[in-house]
């Protein structure tokens, strides 16, 4: 992407997630869910509430949500994503929305994460080439135990990258 198509200057993080945004990776065909899809969309201070392309980092991490012994609320990071400006740049859309540019996200979290049936919070970030962090707020969700419905992902936007 050209250079000066990215802004530096991002002030804001938005994010849309479907009613259903869980993929299956898998092609066992037994449609376990291990991913998630999101759209991301990074304003500048420029942008008039439209999305650009950022030049930076964009960050996702996803918390498990648990409750300490006096029942409040403990989020425990179990997966984050870095996605520096050539690795963000596969999620690029190709044109814009009504909302802009942006990101379509479909992550893939590690085997080793097991978040069937719990609920879970996806915090972004954008980590700009001057060191601020610009965030999302968090989007609380139930992943389901099965995934019966969840979208196939195809063989070429497979990935599994940290």
């Amino acid at each position: 992407m050209p250079a000066q198509n990215l802004e530096p200057n991002i002030v804001r993080v938005n994010k849309i997630f479907e009613s259903f945004p869980w993929l299956s990776f898998g092609n066992d065909g037994s449609g376990k869910i291990d991913g998630f899809k999101c759209a991301v969309y990074l304003e500048s201070a420029n942008s008039r509430s439209k999305g650009v392309f950022g030049y930076g980092t964009l960050v996702v991490t996803m918390y498990r949500m648990d409750r300490d012994a006096a029942g409040g609320e403990v989020a425990a990071p179990v997966q984050e994503w870095q996605l520096p400006p050539e690795e963000a740049y596969v999620y690029q859309g190709k044109s814009p929305t009504s909302l802009g540019w942006g990101y379509g996200l479909r992550l893939r979290w590690d085997d080793r994460v097991q978040v069937g049936g719990r609920v879970v919070a996806i915090v972004i970030k954008f980590i700009r080439e001057d060191g601020r962090v610009v965030s999302s707020s968090r989007k609380v969700l139930k992943v389901p135990l099965t995934g019966n419905q969840a979208a196939p992902v195809p063989m070429s936007r497979r990935s599994g990258r940290n």
